[in-house]
């Protein structure tokens, strides 16, 4: 049997063993695991570099869980900084890659990619008895999607593709999609996609009544700022933070804003969790990955 068989195997006979005991703290996280090893061992196969690959930082006490979903053209590189932070404080982390290489790949639909998040999401919902959803840029997007999906203690917004910077580009590129939608696909590739799932999420958002932290940087060059408002106008849980950031650039979880952006991300998740200041491991600490190679 192949790995990828034998990895499916697993997952089945630990959610057969969950049917007879839900109760299962240990079971829930051994199907995590699965889930884990299997989006791994597919990155090991495709030659995907070390730090582009899925990362699972789990702790083995019933600690809360963060599934982060990164964005359309990066990895899971762009969480990790995070989800070592995450761990350092007592919270498990969670980011699979989603997608393949290739912005012209036509299995790389945003639909699809939709589909990929939402098997991760029913996963951790299954692993945890309320995740937290963390998505940056397209993931932002596909979180609000699929938020109502499964149970969710609150959800973590990083720069969310709602509106497109408005530039000479994007304003062609929907007048190419209107006028010439063939044409408009075939040059524009991803980008397409991603003005797609934008126009999809703002046409079917309903209310969020979870907690959300929404944050984005007032030096993005991707996005407009537009996608905070909306947030804003669409969060019903008191509970809600958005914050505009005076820099940046549009990957928040790097470079010059990553400091104040896992500080605000963490304890959001604590507070909403009601762990706050419990299990916190020296930041020094190397966060354990688990890494079968």
């Amino acid at each position: 049997m192949s790995w990828h068989g034998q990895i499916n195997r697993t997952i089945w006979e630990i959610n057969e063993s969950l049917k007879k005991t839900p109760e299962s703290a240990r079971q829930r996280r051994e199907l995590l695991r699965a889930h884990f090893l299997q989006h791994f061992e597919l990155d090991k196969a495709q030659h995907v570099p070390r730090d582009d690959r899925s990362f699972l930082f789990l702790h083995e006490n019933d600690a809360p869980l963060v599934l982060l979903l990164h964005g359309s053209s990066g990895t899971p590189a762009e969480m990790r900084d995070l989800g070592t932070h995450l761990h350092n404080h007592g919270i498990s982390a969670y980011s699979p890659r989603i997608g393949v290489q290739g912005t012209r790949d036509k299995s790389r639909s945003w639909e699809s990619w939709v589909s990929q998040a939402q098997i991760a999401i029913e996963i951790a919902s299954t692993s945890s008895s309320s995740p937290f959803l963390c998505g940056l840029s397209l993931g932002g997007a596909v979180s609000l999607m699929l938020a109502d999906r499964a149970p969710v203690k609150g959800i973590v917004l990083l720069a969310p593709a709602l509106y497109p910077k408005s530039t000479i580009k994007t304003h062609l590129l929907r007048v190419a999609r209107v006028v010439t939608p063939t044409v408009f696909y075939h040059f524009a590739g991803w980008n397409g996609e991603v003005l797609e799932a934008m126009d999809y999420t703002r046409k079917n958002q309903g209310a969020l009544e979870m907690p959300v932290l929404a944050i984005q940087a007032g030096d993005d060059t991707h996005l407009s700022s537009k996608g905070l408002k909306y947030v804003r106008r669409h969060a019903r849980h008191k509970d809600t933070e958005i914050h505009l950031l005076p820099e940046g650039s549009h990957v928040v979880t790097r470079g010059a804003a990553m400091e104040k952006v896992v500080e605000l991300v963490t304890k959001f998740v604590e507070r909403n969790a009601g762990t706050a200041r419990l299990a916190i491991v020296p930041e020094a600490a190397p966060a354990p990955t688990i890494d079968p190679s």
